[in-house]
């Protein structure tokens, strides 16, 4: 009997917005080594570089310094551009309906068992059950239907799964806690 059901229509963008979400969740510390690289090569040229008297040395250091900064999220980026290629511009619209035991993504599909669910996501709009760190499941929130909407919803999930939801590993609001929480997964 289905409890809750829910609804998303791919596109290009919510690719985009679920390949980042991983990426900021499981390899986050890519992210904060390119962070610390890139400022070294910064600071290094501005501040030591000149003392070797040559000002090519200072203008590269600062050069791909910048180029990694502002590149944070390329790698995300590609898995996205390569996902939205192989699918020829055919994004899917998933229906998924939640039962007492499990979930499915569009009818005659098989039921995944809450034990199965690796991570539960809350990111803004839209709600993301991983199953593994490459493997995932996303929907709107607001298209949520069913008792208590989107509130039920997440208590079902966090009950039948055992897992807390959790938010999206953030530079802005990173800390001590966050390394230490991450590293039970």
């Amino acid at each position: 009997m289905e409890l809750y059901s829910a609804e998303i229509c791919h596109s290009k963008e919510t690719l985009k917005q679920f390949t980042l979400l991983q990426y900021n969740t499981f390899e986050w510390w890519r992210k904060l080594l390119l962070i610390v690289v890139s400022a070294a090569l910064i600071l290094f040229g501005i501040f030591y570089a000149p003392s070797f008297g040559s000002p090519l040395l200072t203008i590269l250091c600062i050069f791909i310094g910048c180029i990694l900064f502002t590149n944070l999220d390329a790698r995300a980026n590609t898995v996205a551009d390569q996902v939205v290629e192989a699918m020829h511009g055919q994004f899917p619209t998933l229906r998924y309906s939640f039962s007492d035991s499990g979930f499915t993504d569009g009818e005659g599909r098989p039921t995944v068992p809450y034990d199965q669910l690796y991570r539960l996501m809350e990111d803004g709009q839209y709600l993301v059950l991983f199953t593994s760190k490459a493997s995932g499941y996303m929907f709107r929130k607001d298209s949520v239907q069913g008792e208590d909407g989107i509130n039920g919803l997440m208590n079902l999930l966090s009950q039948k799964s055992g897992l807390a939801w959790k938010r999206p590993f953030s530079l802005l609001s990173f800390g001590l806690w966050d390394l230490l929480s991450r590293r039970k997964k």
